[in-house]
């Protein structure tokens, strides 16, 4: 993988924050990650993975 598949594997990874966000009941996305950093277990109870 180069450099050139960077900018869309970061946007992949964006998306994905903000669906588990969002899944989690968020509605504020900027708020969500400020919360988040209170539990960082949290994004990974919502997937189902803990």
């Amino acid at each position: 993988m180069g450099t050139r598949n960077l900018p869309r594997v970061m946007a992949g990874l964006r998306d994905l924050a903000i669906d588990i966000h969002r899944r989690d009941g968020h509605t504020d996305i900027a708020a969500a990650p400020r919360r988040t950093v209170r539990d960082h277990q949290r994004p990974l109870t919502v997937l189902g993975l803990t």
